[in-house]
């Protein structure tokens, strides 16, 4: 079948924000090079009932038990995936992903999740029509086996720390990893005329990941600390609980609680800080809107590398308690919020935006696409 455009077949998955972020990113950078673009998932296509079950097991060990997640994060590191593939349990993903690839025809496929790359290779082996694929990392330094095991003859990683450190522990040749940045899509920018922040007057966008009494206490401290404070909470399914606890606050304008949001984008453009979990998305996101990022919580496993990244680069601080993170904001704002301003120099100076470029040049030159 000719094909008037050239396509790329990017293959996530929803846990988290991470995959589907990084895999949305590139597809709109490769629609505006003209090409027919398509981020597909096939685990809840084939088996929608058991993602769904995994992505509670996932919500659960972020609200609940962080711990489990841990233990579940060493079980699957030391996993062999290429096996997993075989089993009967993704017999049907694997088929669907079969039959995406026979009725799309890409001409390259990224996969922002390593399952899939597995699953690629197992069927190259029984003889299908595979095109060229890719392996895109979504985490910094903290990268596991899966993702390194596969058959793809590329891996990008988000930084040079992470690229030096799979070489070392993987023994991989320099010319199949190579560091690309994390993939933000345009739409997050820096903010050309946001002013400096005061304790008169500031605003934060708030991820509320944390167990639920930690989250409570944080705004309530917050919200009495700096009576000039305007704060988006991202609340998931808490909202309601939320803006029943804070309605006063809501009320007054000063508190915005909302379950989820596709303006990302623009709530970091209004905000001073991004107090919440270390995932990487949104991080790179707060890297490329030139936002501070105070991490309250890590998940076990892949984000404390995201974490080490952020305060590697001095972007951000790590605040381990309600009364440390009001210690650490009013350092931050003292003296015209000279602490601040260090952290957005040191923010920029990272240069961590742009992958996406990087991603599609990588690609291109990999794979002469």
């Amino acid at each position: 079948m000719h094909q008037c455009r050239k396509r790329i077949l990017l293959l996530s998955v929803g846990y988290g924000k991470g995959h589907q972020s990084a895999a949305l990113a590139i597809k709109e950078y490769y629609m505006n090079l003209g090409w027919d673009a398509c981020v597909a998932d096939v685990c809840e296509l084939a088996q929608p009932r058991l993602f769904r079950l995994t992505q509670c097991f996932y919500d659960f060990c972020v609200r609940k038990a962080p711990w489990l997640w841990g233990v579940t994060y060493s079980l699957t590191d030391t996993a062999d995936w290429s096996r997993l593939v075989r089993s009967f349990v993704l017999r049907r993903v694997v088929k669907c992903l079969q039959e995406m690839l026979h009725v799309y025809q890409p001409d390259v496929v990224v996969c922002t999740y390593p399952l899939f790359a597995y699953m690629l290779d197992y069927l190259r082996e029984r003889g299908a029509s595979v095109p060229p694929y890719a392996v895109l990392v979504t985490d910094a330094l903290e990268i596991s086996r899966p993702w390194m095991r596969s058959r793809s003859p590329l891996v990008m990683v988000p930084d040079e720390e992470s690229c030096r450190m799979v070489r070392e522990r993987y023994g991989f040749l320099p010319v199949d990893v190579v560091t690309t940045g994390f993939p933000v899509r345009s739409t997050f920018t820096p903010c050309a005329d946001r002013q400096s922040p005061g304790v008169d007057g500031f605003k934060v966008v708030y991820g509320a990941y944390r167990q639920t009494v930690g989250v409570l206490d944080d705004i309530r401290a917050l919200m009495l600390t700096f009576p000039q404070l305007r704060m988006s909470v991202i609340a998931g399914d808490r909202a309601a609980m939320l803006r029943k606890y804070f309605c006063a606050y809501c009320a007054e304008g000063r508190l915005d609680i909302i379950e989820s949001t596709n303006s990302m984008h623009r709530l970091l453009a209004e905000s001073h800080f991004y107090i919440g979990k270390a995932g990487a998305a949104t991080m790179f996101e707060c890297y490329t809107a030139n936002v501070p990022v105070l991490v309250n919580f890590t998940l076990p496993g892949q984000e404390r590398g995201n974490l080490d990244l952020l305060l590697m680069d001095g972007a951000g601080c790590h605040v381990e308690s309600t009364s440390h993170l009001l210690t650490v904001i009013e350092a931050l704002l003292h003296d015209d919020a000279a602490g601040w301003h260090r952290l957005c120099e040191s923010m920029s100076r990272a240069s961590r935006s742009g992958g996406q470029e990087r991603v599609a040049a990588a690609v291109m030159k990999k794979f002469d696409k």
